[in-house]
């Protein structure tokens, strides 16, 4: 790993934090794919990254994983990405997953800094173009970071909430709530139960009963969090940046309609090419890894 290697940490079992680990990885059959990767920290929590290399001169693709989770459930995608010629690089967000900080706890501003700790330290390694790929609420984060950094050429979503386009009436509620409840009450946690159901997304999978039982999520929120998540308002829906943004969605999506994607496509200055996968829903990544690592990869090719 050449400049890497004084920042690489032994890559974690997670045995000590959840005795089912090896069950949950079965069930995701990532066992095989966890082995190609290697691990290290930035910034002083720090910050824990997984990567998964291809070449020094291929592209390097930073993925944000969706709300609760992180980098480590969604090896069998991450790896396959690096299999069609990226250097994969999934962050653990601050307070996710094997990373320090308060759990569950960061702000957009936290987390697009912390993107770009993490491609100071890649740039010394890798040459080639910078991607992000954002899935569910880190598509909104992928995006806030590619507004302010020019590094950033392509960006891929998995989903596309922005504030500007409430997907209705009770969402816009919410929000407000939400701010409001930050000013009062900041460090207060909102069960993850109130916005994600793992239990109907994950119906039929095999992860399905075991992620719900991964001690490594963050199954509460506090409403700094929330707050900064549904109060931050998107670049792109004001102007044209030079990055290229498409969104990747399954048309059977139980989160975000694809109708209400068309709305922030139709409604953002920034040109969006949006790309519907027939029969898929919110939680491609680990439903049909193989599947959406194709469509991404020939997007990023393109």
């Amino acid at each position: 790993m050449g400049i890497l290697d004084p920042l690489l940490k032994p890559t974690p079992t997670g045995g000590e934090t959840c005795p089912t680990r090896e069950d949950l990885q079965r069930a995701l059959g990532s066992g095989l794919f966890l082995q190609k990767r290697e691990t290290f920290h930035v910034g002083d929590l720090p910050v824990h990254c997984e990567i998964y290399e291809h070449s020094a001169n291929a592209p390097v693709l930073i993925f944000l994983p969706g709300i609760g989770t992180y980098g480590e459930l969604y090896a069998a995608m991450l790896s396959h990405l690096s299999d069609k010629g990226f250097n994969v690089v999934a962050i653990d967000p601050p307070g996710h997953g094997y990373s320090g900080g308060e759990r569950g706890c960061y702000t957009v501003d936290l987390v697009r800094d912390t993107v770009e700790l993490v491609i100071d330290a890649l740039e010394q390694r890798y040459d080639g173009p910078v991607y992000l790929y954002g899935y569910s609420i880190g598509a909104l984060l992928a995006v806030a970071v590619a507004e302010q950094d020019s590094r950033i050429t392509k960006v891929v979503c998995g989903t596309l909430l922005t504030t500007e386009v409430p997907p209705d009436f009770f969402h816009y509620l919410g929000w407000q709530w939400t701010w409001g409840s930050a000013m009062l009450f900041p460090h207060l946690k909102v069960p993850l139960s109130l916005l994600v159901d793992y239990d109907q997304l994950l119906a039929g999978h095999p992860a399905g009963k075991l992620i719900n039982q991964d001690p490594m999520l963050v199954l509460d929120y506090p409403f700094k969090t929330l707050s900064s998540l549904f109060s931050h308002k998107s670049g792109i829906m004001q102007r044209e940046y030079p990055f290229q943004l498409a969104i990747v969605q399954g048309d059977a999506d139980e989160v975000l309609s694809v109708g209400y994607s068309r709305r922030v496509a139709e409604q953002a200055k920034q040109p969006i090419e949006l790309i519907t996968v027939p029969g898929e829903g919110h939680m491609m990544p680990l439903t049909a890894p193989l599947k959406l690592a194709g469509i991404i990869a020939d997007w990023l090719h393109t």
